[in-house]
């Protein structure tokens, strides 16, 4: 009997103790944010800068780029988001002569959050869409720019992320994640020297850190 006593108070502390944590599982899981039914809307940004410097001379290239991205869209059941995306690029680089690059992108969107938990979620998304895109190569004479060559075309692409959201509220996250743009594009490139025009087929990629609030709503403003 005096063995049998704690053994007994230790099954009933333990159960005890599983059933404090289904409940609060489930509890979890029912106030998460990213509920079916939900409208979203987010508007994210991402910014980079890099500087390259070749070894044995004094040439060096710096690039600076930033990106604006708003996404819309509606929950078709818990922690599964599909809707659309709208995401505009533009980039510079500076060597012996300066390029600039601008790419517009929509597309649908797929979202996916891995977490129940109402603190916040680790995401991944997807996003195939039409892509156009346009670049300029310009050469500086006695500090005064000129334009070489203009690429102008569109095509296809894909845009693919993680991250994490982290939910402030029940209806407001800020998410912090990484994305992969590629691109396949056909250009149409002109040169202005000589009044040439030739077609190309490119193919982009590119990697960027991005960070966006979001509003969840559980209806369409009205």
């Amino acid at each position: 009997m005096p063995i049998i006593k704690p053994c007994i108070l230790t099954v009933l502390i333990a159960f005890q103790a599983v059933v404090s944590y289904g409940q609060n599982l489930s509890e979890k899981e029912q106030t998460t944010s990213f509920r079916k039914g939900r409208w979203f809307t987010g508007l994210s940004g991402s910014i980079s800068s890099n500087t390259n410097q070749f070894q044995g001379s004094n040439t060096r290239t710096q690039t600076n780029e930033f990106g604006l991205s708003m996404t819309t869209g509606k929950f078709l059941k818990d922690r599964l988001l599909f809707g659309g995306i709208l995401n505009i690029n533009r980039s510079s680089s500076d060597n012996i002569s300066k390029s600039s690059t601008e790419s517009l992108f929509i597309g649908p969107s797929l979202r996916y959050y891995l977490q129940k938990a109402k603190e916040g979620s680790i995401f991944g998304e997807f996003s195939p869409g039409y892509v156009r895109y346009k670049e300029a190569i310009e050469s500086v004479n006695n500090n005064s720019t000129e334009i070489n060559q203009e690429s102008i075309g569109s095509g296809f692409g894909s845009l693919l992320g993680i991250g994490y959201s982290y939910v402030l509220h029940d209806r407001i996250t800020f998410d912090l994640g990484l994305r992969l743009n590629l691109f396949w594009l056909s250009l149409e490139n002109e040169s202005l020297l000589d009044n040439s025009t030739t077609d190309i087929d490119v193919r982009s990629s590119n990697i960027s850190f991005s960070f966006g609030f979001n509003v969840l709503l559980d209806d369409f403003f009205f």
